[in-house]
């Protein structure tokens, strides 16, 4: 099957990064159409060829193309930061965040120079995510064997804050990294752009959030017993 994703190229990545640097409505304006073309499309395209494989794990995946790719223009309200355009964009593969908030999710994003995808769960609160914990205390075979399926696809595990006491002191000293983490994230971190530039991408992405399958799994079993216990409460 032929992927509707061609690449991103180095050049396209160039023009987002001056557009960010000129931070100009102007300048946005008069290349507006190239920017969608080269940077939008193309991930609207990567939600297209992504949509078979992730609807096969997550019957509940919300893949519409155009509401799941970050915008080039940011929303300043609120933010620090008043600078008007991104030069860096993502798509979340996730379930619809209103009914699902907080719910574990693929994702894939670029940079100026690198690009990432993987496999993230992290939640408003941190003590929601004790149930994890527990989780993994329960069944840690499971948990291994989830771990091990990240590895295979290539990922790596990242934790962006860890709690300073052991919750599970007695637990098996493999799994403390995992008992003391405040959010999940499994990755994989390529620094070589051009290797963005290619439809052999989407295919390489199939496979390692097939192949991950097993965390994305535990991950959401962990995540419905947060919503049985009302710990997260849907929007809607």
């Amino acid at each position: 099957m032929e992927n509707n994703f061609k690449g991103i190229s180095p050049e396209s990545v160039e023009l987002l990064c001056i557009n960010r640097f000129n931070d100009s409505k102007t300048f946005y304006e008069e290349h507006k159409e190239e920017l969608k073309q080269k940077i939008t499309v193309p991930l609207r395209q990567m939600v297209l060829d992504m949509s078979g494989i992730l609807l096969d794990i997550d019957e509940e995946m919300y893949l519409d193309p155009v509401r799941v790719v970050s915008r080039i223009h940011r929303d300043t309200r609120g933010n620090r930061s008043k600078i008007k355009y991104r030069e860096n964009m993502w798509v979340f593969f996730r379930r619809y965040k209103k009914k699902y908030p907080s719910a574990p999710f693929y994702y894939f994003q670029f940079f100026p120079n690198s690009f990432d995808y993987g496999l993230v769960f992290w939640t408003w609160k941190a003590s929601d995510f004790r149930v994890v914990h527990k989780l993994i205390m329960e069944n840690q075979n499971e948990f291994r064997n989830a771990l091990k399926a990240c590895e295979q696809a290539g990922l790596v595990f990242e934790c962006r804050d860890y709690y300073k006491k052991e919750l599970y002191p007695n637990a098996p000293e493999d799994l403390k990294p995992y008992l003391l983490a405040k959010n999940f994230s499994f990755t994989y971190r390529d620094f070589n752009i051009l290797n963005m530039n290619t439809p052999l991408l989407i295919d390489e992405m199939r496979l390692c959030f097939d192949i991950a399958r097993p965390m994305y799994d535990f991950m959401l079993k962990a995540y419905c017993i947060m919503l049985d216990e009302g710990l997260i409460k849907p929007e809607e």
